[in-house]
């Protein structure tokens, strides 16, 4: 049942479930994964489900909260670094390629499905989503104040070009093609940066 690459580590129904959830979200959506097409995907019955979870929403809580925990996790301490802007810049888009690699499905989830949270759970992804974009706008902003970087670039539309690079990258990365995620984060920095270098 488990993906070659990066599903949920351990054993167990939850652990079954939660796999199942980042494949189906991942492929035909959110809303259009029942609670049916989990249990089938795990191989058990529908009402077995809710002994383990407590509901659909709650797989996708779970998958979208711990999916920006790791993006945060993995880029913010190149963020706020002693290094140059670019090279800060560069780490960053890196190490978001980086965590991608690990589980794609999971990736498509936290980018492209996290919308259909209730209204009780969206406004923490948002938040936590508000956080890992503050990141790069702080470190496109550190550039333009230290003349690194354009001067009139609109900073807030550079940050969005490359996040919705960076965020599309699940739908084409494959963790086991003939470059490795690093390689594919160089190539991308080298790309996304012409933008922003002065």
């Amino acid at each position: 049942m488990a993906e070659e690459h990066g599903p949920e580590t351990g054993s167990g129904p939850r652990t079954a479930i939660l796999n199942a959830a980042m494949r189906l979200f991942g492929k035909q959506g959110y809303t259009g994964t029942s609670v049916r097409d989990l249990a089938t995907e795990v191989g058990v019955l529908p009402g077995s489900l809710y002994a383990h979870i407590q509901s659909k929403e709650a797989l996708l809580v779970e998958i979208v909260a711990d999916g920006i925990h790791r993006f945060i996790t993995a880029v913010e301490p190149h963020a706020y670094s002693a290094g140059s802007p670019a090279e800060r810049l560069r780490a960053m888009i890196v190490a978001h390629v980086e965590v991608v690699a690990e589980n794609p499905e999971r990736s498509l989830v936290v980018f492209h499905q996290w919308r259909f949270l209730g209204e009780e759970n969206l406004p923490a992804a948002i938040e936590r989503r508000q956080v890992y974009e503050g990141c790069f706008i702080k470190v496109v902003e550190d550039g333009v104040a230290q003349g690194l970087f354009k001067q009139d670039i609109n900073q807030r539309i550079a940050v969005f070009t490359i996040l919705g690079a960076l965020n599309w990258t699940p739908e084409w990365l494959s963790p086991s093609g003939r470059l490795s995620p690093r390689e594919v984060g160089v190539l991308m920095a080298e790309t996304l940066m012409r933008g922003v270098l002065a």
